[in-house]
Parts: C-alpha cells; sequence; structure tokens
C-alpha cells in the first residue's frame, strides 16, 4: 500500500520517525526499566516499573515503586540517566527492516524528538543511520515537532521540494501538523501496539495502515 502512495505521488525523500514507526516504543520502555533495575542491583525494581507501565502508568514511574524502597540512595534523577544512556535492547519490526532496505532509490532522513542520547541509543541498537542520508535530533535543534522547522531543515538537506518528500510516523497529535503545512505527503504507521494507537487520525494524515 505504501508503496503504491509513494509511486503515485512521486516522491522522491522519504522522512521517518523512529518511535513506534520502525520499532515498538513498549520495548523501549522494557529495556530502559530493565537495565535500571540491573544498574542499582535490584532487577525486581525493573519489574514493578514494567508492571507499572503495563497498567498505564506513564509519569514518575520510579518515584512510585521506589517508595517500596525507603533505604535506597539512588536517586531518581540518576535512575532517568540510566535509562537515558542505556543501549536498548530493541529491534526493527519486520515490516520496517524490509522497507527501509529497499529504499537505495529515495533519498532519506528521519526526525525523531526527544532526550539526545535515549535517541543516539536507540538509533545505534537498530543500525539505523546506514540507511539514511539526513538524520534530525530536534533537540539539537532546538525545536521540535509539530513545528514545521524540523522538516523545513531536512527537505532543505535532501535538497527537494516539499511535495516530492513523505514524512512516515505515528502520532496524530504532533506529527503530522508541521509537513501537512508545507505540502508534504504524510503516512501514518498505526500498529496495534503503539502507544497512540488509540487517537484518531486528522485531516493532515494523507494514508492511514498498520505497516509498511
Amino acid at each position: 500500500m505504501i508503496h503504491h502512495f509513494i509511486q503515485n505521488h512521486s516522491i522522491k525523500g522519504i522522512i521517518l520517525d523512529i518511535d513506534d514507526t520502525l520499532y515498538l516504543e513498549r520495548d523501549y520502555v522494557q529495556s530502559g526499566f530493565a537495565a535500571v533495575g540491573k544498574e542499582i542491583g535490584l532487577p525486581e525494581f525493573g519489574d514493578k516499573c514494567w508492571q507499572c507501565f503495563l497498567k498505564g502508568i506513564r509519569n514518575h514511574t520510579f518515584d512510585l515503586v521506589r517508595q517500596e524502597y525507603p533505604d535506597l540512595s539512588v536517586s531518581t534523577m540518576d535512575m532517568v540517566q540510566i535509562y537515558r544512556k542505556h543501549l536498548p535492547n530493541i529491534s526493527f519490526c519486520d515490516d520496517a527492516r524490509e522497507f527501509i532496505q529497499n529504499l537505495h532509490h529515495y533519498r532519506t532522513a528521519f526526525i525523531t524528538d526527544g532526550p539526545i542520547d535515549s535517541q543516539r541509543a536507540k538509533c545505534q541498537a537498530l543500525n539505523l543511520l546506514p540507511w539514511i542520508d539526513y538524520p534530525l535530533y530536534t533537540n539539537e535543534l532546538g525545536i521540535g515537532k509539530p513545528s514545521p522547522a524540523p522538516f523545513q531543515l531536512v527537505a532543505y538537506g535532501l535538497n527537494l521540494p516539499y511535495e516530492n518528500c513523505v514524512y512516515i510516523a505515528d502520532n496524530p497529535q504532533k506529527d503530522f501538523i508541521g509537513p501537512h503545512q508545507l505540502g508534504m505527503k504524510t503516512i501514518r504507521i498505526r500498529r496495534p501496539l503503539s502507544l497512540h494507537y488509540d487517537i484518531p487520525s486528522g485531516e493532515d494524515v494523507d494514508l492511514e495502515t498498520e505497516g509498511f
């Protein structure tokens, strides 16, 4: 479906999101919690954090779980740093791997928000950079999605008009507003286990699909 869309719209530049587009972000979360538990010498701490995630808890997880460990000397900030800097145990979704490996005839980029240490570690774990002509971590730019600025910069870097680019991502709350404003095409990958699966797509999404 995506290949037909790309061919029918004269696309020459493929711009990708990373989290929940190329791999499942829940795998990164589980890996991060496990890394924290291992680093502090309490594997069960990481397990309890993961159970919180499965229950729908998304914020202040370390603070919540550490209430069960009143004598724990490791600070929440230290845990956050361990989480962000660990080399995650993640891998491409099978369809994403196949898609990326067949992009030889396109200019490629990614635009990703999030802490720079985390996003770089994800790229390393996925071995993504060899497939990308223009990587953009918005935290380095200082302006993230939904601003159109990162997309303007990437189109300039790829030396392509906006109308010849497509952005493929997952989060309708912020991913597609900027590229749509510029005239780029947009494709939403809506994976059943993604964090934003339940959010409906808006008018700034040109195509929605469960995978590549």
